[in-house]
């Protein structure tokens, strides 16, 4: 069977799907829910929320995941016993035509310090395309355990009640679970169909969940980004490369009073650098879990729409990942270019 009919059949199946199971709307949720208690799993050593959080999250096992993915993509596209006269085929001619066309852009980009950004450039662009197209694998965010969304409801303010020094009231526990009965789905057992009436307020915890739609991961990787940024500024440039933040010289002062605003831009590019952490994080993080809350809605309103949607994530899916590591690459090409004084030297 041709390969474009497997796909069609995909297609005709996820229509026929959407028309023939009611779609149910999943539990919204903004942080990775807990699958396994640490303090549970370690038999009391390791209690409460600490340097390895409160426990395993779906998250968690969709970064595990998407690593997986990768490894065994490199592991099948091995050239294995291929010698230099053989033209390569298949996924390994694929993969090597991506590599050698992404090296080039990077080269073009960093010129002399290709060899050094290259490894970052394209980890960033696997690891973040694989992690957000798994989001668009059936059974993701809609395959888990089931819970009751009330007594979840209530555990979750009794936290916030502690932390300010409150307690909930019997009132209280009441209205938050009467009202969380009337939001849950309907679930027929693990998986996340509409069932017969009685089971209202329950919702799905899935078992894994796209890596970017935590906010954890995104953080991480704007992190890295912006401290290997620095690292390659002072690795090229030494301790001129604070000539980027500390601008202030007398002599040009002396000669031009505007001068006087170059510490002021000085400070700007701190602030700068600071904040691309909160940009990079916060990019990529909105727009995976915006488009993982429109897969839910579009779903839970009309399944048959949702062949539309999954294009359009496909495609957010990719541009998100390129826009990520080619900011991280024209940063890290730009911490290396001597600053002013560096530029006047040479």
């Amino acid at each position: 069977m041709k390969k474009r009919y497997v796909v069609v059949i995909a297609v005709i199946l996820m229509i026929a799907a959407g028309l023939v199971i009611p779609p149910v709307r999943p539990t919204i949720q903004l942080p990775g829910e807990v699958l396994l208690d640490w303090s549970e799993a370690s038999l009391g050593f390791l209690e409460g929320p600490g340097a390895f959080g409160q426990g395993l999250t779906n998250t968690l096992i969709g970064t595990a995941l998407a690593y997986l993915v990768i490894i065994v993509i490199v592991l099948l596209a091995r050239p294995g016993s291929r010698t230099s006269d053989e033209v390569p085929t298949g996924l390994y001619n694929m993969i090597e035509m991506i590599i050698e066309g992404a090296y080039g852009y990077v080269q073009n980009v960093a010129g002399k310090y290709a060899k050094n950004f290259f490894p970052f450039f394209m980890t960033f662009v696997l690891l973040i395309l694989t992690a957000n197209w798994l989001e668009l694998i059936p059974g993701v965010d809609s395959i888990g355990i089931k819970e009751d969304l009330g007594h979840h409801r209530v555990e979750v303010a009794e936290r916030e009640a502690e932390a300010a020094g409150e307690e909930l009231t019997a009132e209280e526990r009441e209205q938050i679970e009467a009202e969380a009965h009337n939001e849950g789905g309907r679930f027929q057992g693990p998986f996340l169909l509409a069932a017969g009436e009685g089971e209202g307020g329950q919702q799905i915890v899935p078992f894994v969940r796209a890596a970017a739609t935590d906010l954890n991961f995104t953080l991480a990787l704007a992190l890295l980004s912006v401290l290997f940024t620095q690292y390659f500024g002072f690795k090229a440039l030494g301790l001129g490369y604070l000539r980027k933040f500390i601008q202030f010289d007398a002599n040009k002062i002396a000669r031009n009073p505007l001068g006087a605003i170059d510490p002021v831009v000085g400070i700007l590019e701190l602030v700068s650098e600071i904040s691309k952490i909160l940009s990079f994080a916060f990019r990529l993080f909105g727009n995976i879990f915006a488009g993982q809350v429109l897969l839910f809605v579009i779903g839970s309103l009309l399944g048959v729409a949702l062949v539309g949607v999954y294009g359009l994530e496909f495609f957010v899916g990719a541009i998100q990942a390129l826009v990520f590591a080619l900011l991280t690459l024209t940063f890290m090409a730009g911490a290396t270019t001597a600053h002013h004084g560096g530029d006047e030297h040479h």
